[in-house]
């Protein structure tokens, strides 16, 4: 078992591997090549296992529950879609949906239970219809504080149902509001937001985490440095208008120095020792390794990183 180092899981007082394991799946290779890739990760020394209801329509977290059952590990999972739109402002359904993740990863608690993706606009909002997506208005008037779903993860908390609580989300400015109005909160995930294309957590969620004593979890480094999604909807926080151009100048800059797309993602947002949890999924065994192998490297050289940091800051 390899010996990976550890920062501060915020002011928990928690000690955790900076590099973490991100059991989306997105390239699903089957049940058991999955069950295989987590006990990979596990026996080369990972401890924070992130899935949730939403990833493989909760075949992650029964994919984590054959591996890792009640043993020692930190699992974080997600309350997340409902199918209909008052559910999203109901704690009956949310504990339905928790008992069910707790059976999914047989355990009887989880280390970390979060809100999956707090800046869609139903959490907050009572609505007739799902608007699946949909981003709360940033500017708008909210009571985050008092929202049903705040209420549960507290009583979730208190009924010890999980250690620790946090929200998740993919728009950096969305979910900055979110954790500057709530308080108690333990932890927080950004997808998307601190890649080589886009490094908007740096504004938006760092300072407001370190001033609250909150962990900052970043995840989807690889999601769009080898291609962009055709027609994407950028919604302004994803992808800027210069995503073209951007990744266009990634995939030079990799092919110039010769490394992996995905090594350059992870040493450059792994060097940044404000971030408690650097996610890298694994859909394959070898991609554990390989993620392990990248990230042992260390930092990329400083005119590498710099290059790297050009990039990201033209969006």
């Amino acid at each position: 078992m390899i010996t990976l180092p550890q920062r501060p899981f915020g002011s928990t007082g928690e000690l955790l591997p900076v590099l973490g394991f991100g059991a989306g799946f997105a390239n699903f290779a089957g049940f058991e090549r999955s069950i295989e890739t987590v006990r990979r990760a596990r026996a080369a020394g990972l401890r924070y296992f992130d899935t949730s209801v939403m990833y493989r329509d909760g075949a992650s977290q029964a994919i984590l529950g054959e591996v890792l059952g009640s043993a020692r590990a930190f699992v974080a999972t997600k309350i997340g879609y409902f199918r209909e739109a008052r559910h999203f402002r109901s704690i009956e359904a949310m504990h339905v949906q928790l008992r069910e993740n707790l059976r999914l990863l047989r355990r009887d608690r989880v280390d970390l239970l979060q809100v999956h993706e707090a800046d869609w606009d139903n959490w907050w909002s009572d609505r007739t219809e799902v608007g699946f997506r949909r981003l709360f208005d940033p500017e708008g008037s909210f009571d985050f504080a008092n929202a049903p779903v705040i209420q549960f993860l507290r009583e979730a908390k208190a009924r010890g149902l999980c250690r620790h609580i946090g929200v998740t989300g993919n728009h950096a400015r969305h979910l900055g509001r979110v954790i500057r109005e709530v308080d108690g909160l333990d932890a927080v995930l950004v997808a998307y937001n601190y890649t080589p294309l886009n490094v908007t957590a740096r504004e938006h969620i760092l300072p407001v985490a370190a001033a609250k004593g909150l962990a900052v979890v970043v995840a989807g480094l690889f999601t769009f440095i080898h291609s962009l999604p055709t027609g994407w909807a950028t919604e302004g926080s994803y992808l800027g208008p210069r995503s073209d151009a951007q990744l266009a100048a990634l995939k030079k800059l990799q092919q110039d120095c010769g490394l992996p797309a995905a090594e350059l993602a992870l040493r450059f947002v792994a060097a940044d020792e404000r971030l408690s949890i650097v996610l890298a999924g694994a859909c394959q065994p070898v991609e554990v390794d390989q993620n392990l192998a990248a990230f042992f490297r260390g930092p990329l050289p400083a005119d590498l990183h710099a290059a790297v940091e050009a990039i990201a800051r033209q969006f």
